[in-house]
């Protein structure tokens, strides 16, 4: 393929290919990839006509399309977000030498595009009530299912099923109770933590300070069934812990290894004889070994592999619902039905802080207001 007889639109199955190797860019990523890239090749025939080779692409073009998509009637989020996707494309492009630079990165390319800085209040992703229905509903069903199937060999679906009702209902923050590799003091919320019976679980918060913070009604049955099938065997087991098997078997090796004293053959012989994730848990909960924490990024993997499931597509920059967007959602119940000193206290924040981020609230019910205001008065 040469620049002067490629289409722009010919290597895209080739690129959405390439997107689709690893389970973190399947499913929603790729169709929101092929979304948006669409979008741009409708505009490129709609500008040109014609079938626009990649001879024809330069940074003009570029900022024209930048142009149509700010005069659209859309977020400033959304606008950068089409431009990205079709900016990795045309990147990928480069590297298989059908452009010599990437145009679409080019600043005279850029400008015409809205800024990122100082984000609107109510601009960032937050969980709908449609949202924590559907990943609910779903999470329901499928751990229904698993129980059905596999009984209390289905820890990974409660598992993924506490997490989305911690994550609906808590208003917690992801790097509250996932691991975080990058702070030690951060390993992932523990079964210590949490008091189901009192409806509580002690976090290491944002400000560095260990913090008792509300499970709703809504998570404790989650949890408490959930809890019954993982059987953790300490306090110190993680509530959410991980379970690709490499990783897992790696736990076992090291803690047979080390706790116990056991030669290399005869932890090789053993490990063999674990085939699946129940027996891996078996033999952590016989020898008393902790398994580790999801991460953060772990649980953006779990929550884009839910959604990509439950056919749940947001039309933003993430494409799924990201764990931070369901603290977000709480925020959002709170602050309209109990106010913004209730959402503070839940939220383990300021006023202040909660009032900047959930103003749009405040504006619009303040526009309500004054518009009844204007009605008593003028009639």
């Amino acid at each position: 393929m040469t620049a002067e007889s490629t289409a722009v639109a010919e290597p895209l199955a080739a690129f959405l290919r390439s997107k689709a190797k690893g389970s973190e860019e399947s499913g929603n990523y790729r169709r929101n990839l092929e979304r948006c890239i669409d979008d741009f090749l409708d505009w490129l025939e709609a500008e040109t006509g014609s079938d626009v080779t990649f001879a024809e692409l330069d940074e003009r073009t570029f900022r024209r399309y930048a142009r149509a998509l700010a005069g659209r009637d859309l977020a400033p989020g959304t606008v950068r977000t089409y431009y990205a996707h079709v900016s990795a494309y045309i990147g990928w492009c480069v590297r298989e030498g059908l452009l010599e630079a990437n145009y679409a990165q080019r600043n005279v390319a850029t400008e015409p595009l809205p800024e990122t800085d100082g984000r609107r209040s109510g601009e960032q992703q937050s969980w709908t009530d449609e949202h924590r229905v559907r990943i609910t509903r779903y999470v329901d069903e499928r751990a229904h299912d698993a129980a059905d199937e596999k009984g209390l060999d289905a820890i990974q679906e409660f598992r993924d099923r506490a997490l989305v009702y911690v994550l609906c209902y808590a208003g917690v923050r992801g790097g509250e109770i996932f691991a975080d590799p990058k702070d030690d003091r951060r390993n992932g919320l523990e079964w210590g933590d949490v008091s189901l019976e009192d409806r509580t679980m002690t976090v290491l918060a944002k400000k560095q300070d260990w913090s008792d913070r509300s499970l709703t009604e809504q998570a404790i049955k989650p949890m408490l069934r959930y809890r019954r099938i993982l059987d953790p065997a300490g306090d110190d087991w993680p509530v959410f812990p991980t379970f690709p098997l490499p990783t897992l078997y790696g736990t076992l090796r090291t803690g047979l290894r080390e706790v116990h004293g056991w030669s290399a053959d005869e932890i090789e012989d053993f490990v063999e004889g674990c085939t699946g994730q129940s027996e891996v848990f078996d033999a952590l909960r016989e020898y008393e070994l902790t398994p580790s924490s999801i991460n953060t990024d772990g649980a953006r993997r779990i929550m884009r592999r839910l959604c990509d499931a439950a056919e749940i597509d947001l039309d933003d920059e993430h494409g799924y619902l990201v764990p931070h967007g369901g603290r977000r959602g709480v925020g959002e119940v709170m602050v309209r039905q109990r106010g913004f000193t209730a959402a503070a206290r839940l939220l383990d924040n300021s006023e202040a802080v909660v009032r900047e981020s959930y103003s749009h609230i405040e504006a619009k019910e303040m526009a309500e207001a004054a518009g009844d205001a204007f009605v008593a008065h003028d009639s």
